[in-house]
């Protein structure tokens, strides 16, 4: 291929990348999750399907032992790479997996490497270095057509129906998996993920499918407040009450008894240690199905949410371990934040201490359950309390932030509530920032 042939190659793909992510802005990505049927391959093809995971993780290692220099010289058409075993002898290895797949895993550490290149110049620590990696099981997949395939009923018509079969790069026998009802007829297909888990190989296929047009308006739920607790999971300022704490079964301790008693290394010991990673992905796919259908029920056709940037990892290493580990409570909060209508207030806040008719702030224990403000009088409920002092802040904040959109100007405080939360953002604020 000559130079000018290479060049209007590389124009006719830039053009056509940029069409794309024109189509692709108007339409709604979702992602389905579908399982590879391994039985339908020889025992060839299925120890070389697996052996795409093992030789990722040996080039990452490879490539993370690299100085700078050879790093950033790398060329994705080398085979041949090297390697330290437990022992840490020097081992020559030869990898068979497709070309575009040792792409895929240069560009992700290449972009790992910059993002702790830019967090340490963002924040002025010393800067980190990646660390090797003992399983490798996620493999980008990132062109259609060419790392990974949909099948259809007729090959030559590819807005027709699909079969239950995808090709992958490097597998000439198409593989055979379950899920395909979840994708719609007429969805364009965009990269993907090979993911390897205790009771499979998976493939998280990226669809797009045209946005739906509708004139009609739907009515809008009121705001509520969302409080975060240990002893209930989620309350509402609407007075509901969520409970998603799904605590370890009893068939994982007597798998993890088993497993002490079998000597460390052997078969029956592998097999067990298995079953126990099968065990713990069964218990945190119940969680994750919790956590989506309560963000979902409270969240859907809302005009406001208001939640607390909690210390969830901090309520985990202090007294309450067991209850946080059991409860979905960071899924549930990492969801609510990248949900366009959620407003987070900050950790800080006295969300519990701060009376939400009049604004004075009194101090509680633990073990007192219900509300009183010796100024004003008010009683409610602990934690319903707390959501509906959320929802205030909420509202004050959506309500400051559109006044000085509008007007160029801050909305002046008016109930006793949001004098006092006023205030006590105004204590917040170093005093270095402040004179900025």
């Amino acid at each position: 291929m000559t130079d000018d042939e290479r060049l209007a190659k590389n124009n006719t793909i830039r053009e056509t990348l940029k069409e794309t992510k024109l189509r692709h802005a108007s339409m709604r990505p979702f992602v389905v999750e579908l399982k590879l049927d391994l039985k339908c391959l020889n025992k060839t093809e299925r120890e070389k399907l697996k052996s795409y995971f093992t030789e990722c993780r040996w080039l990452a290692n490879y490539l993370i032992g690299l100085d700078s220099d050879a790093f950033r010289t790398f060329k994705t058409t080398i085979r041949d790479i090297t390697s330290l075993d437990k022992d840490k002898n020097i081992i020559n290895r030869h990898l068979e997996m497709p070309a575009k797949l040792i792409q895929t895993v240069y560009s992700s550490l290449k972009a790992d490497k910059a993002s702790l290149n830019a967090k340490y110049h963002k924040t002025g620590k010393t800067q980190g270095e990646l660390k090797f990696r003992s399983e490798y099981n996620s493999i980008e997949l990132n062109q259609y057509g060419n790392t990974h395939k949909i099948c259809y009923m007729d090959e030559g018509n590819s807005s027709g129906k699909y079969r239950n079969t995808v090709h992958i790069a490097g597998i000439r026998r198409p593989i055979r998996v379950s899920g395909m009802d979840q994708i719609k007829e007429g969805a364009e297909f965009a990269n993907a993920k090979l993911i390897r888990k205790p009771s499979g190989i998976y493939l998280h296929l990226t669809c797009y499918i045209p946005a739906k047009e509708s004139n009609d308006r739907k009515e809008l739920k009121p705001a509520i407040g969302v409080d975060m607790g240990i002893r209930t999971t989620i309350i509402t300022s609407e007075g509901d009450k969520y409970d998603i704490s799904i605590r370890e079964s009893e068939r994982l301790k007597g798998l993890q008894r088993k497993l002490a008693r079998q000597t460390k290394g052997s078969k029956g010991w592998w097999n067990t240690r298995n079953r126990i990673r099968r065990e713990y992905e069964r218990i945190e796919n119940r969680r994750r199905d919790m956590a989506n259908k309560l963000v979902h029920t409270l969240t859907a056709d809302r005009e406001l949410v208001a939640i607390q940037d909690e210390s969830i990892s901090g309520w985990h290493k202090g007294l309450f371990g067991n209850q946080v580990q059991n409860s979905a409570l960071g899924t549930v909060k990492y969801k609510l934040k990248n949900r366009d209508n959620v407003i987070v207030i900050s950790k800080w806040f006295p969300s519990t201490k701060m009376c939400p008719e009049c604004g004075h702030k009194h101090d509680m224990t633990l073990s007192e359950r219900t509300y009183r403000c010796l100024d004003c009088g008010y009683t409610e409920d602990r934690d319903i309390k707390a959501a509906k002092t959320l929802l205030l802040a909420g509202q004050y904040e959506m309500r400051v932030s559109t006044h000085s959109e509008h007007m160029g100007t801050l909305a002046e405080p008016g109930s006793g509530f949001e004098v006092s939360y006023e205030n006590w953002k105004q204590t917040r604020v170093k005093p270095e920032a402040a004179t900025l």
